[in-house]
């Protein structure tokens, strides 16, 4: 069996995720991509997500911490980690991200044939969108993390502090 380690950056903005359609398979995608040498998967991800976006983003920290000094660094765990078939002999565990926009929304295809589209939790849910007049339905682990990167960006957005002006 073929097995590579792959990432998947579901990028919140607003309360809309973007996916692109992915020419070749055919169904609507978060940014992702196979994890190069020398990368770590949250390294892997941010870069997937410019690439293929045009954004600069941030890996929400969605994990606790155990503090301690001087050990090794801790990196961002995904949300969650999929097992895709891809053939009968090629899987892809897929490390998946949610993260968030510090630059260049909306982003950019950089194929013309490749749109990024924003969806809001309520588009998902509906299960398809249109594209060139025709439905296209989500897959149902892309819409379903889909709805919960929108969750949990607007949980997580709420529980930032807020800048205070001091008197």
């Amino acid at each position: 069996m073929d097995r590579h380690l792959t990432v998947s950056g579901f990028v919140v903005h607003d309360g809309r995720t973007a996916l692109h359609w992915h020419r070749k398979n055919q169904m609507w995608l978060p940014a992702g991509g196979h994890i190069e040498a020398g990368e770590d998967p949250v390294e892997a991800v941010l870069r997937e997500i410019a690439e293929e976006y045009a954004l600069e983003c941030e890996v929400f920290p969605l994990a606790p911490r155990t503090p301690y000094v001087d050990g090794p660094a801790q990196i961002e765990p995904p949300y969650t980690i999929l097992n895709e078939i891809i053939a009968v002999d090629h899987v892809h565990v897929d490390f998946v991200y949610f993260c968030r926009v510090l630059a260049g929304y909306p982003g950019r295809s950089h194929e013309p044939d490749s749109p990024i589209i924003w969806f809001d939790a309520e588009q998902l849910a509906m299960g398809s969108a249109p594209l060139n007049g025709l439905d296209t339905p989500f897959v149902p682990d892309v819409q379903a993390l889909g709805i919960e990167a929108i969750r949990l960006a607007a949980l997580h957005e709420a529980s930032r502090p807020t800048a205070t002006s001091i008197p």
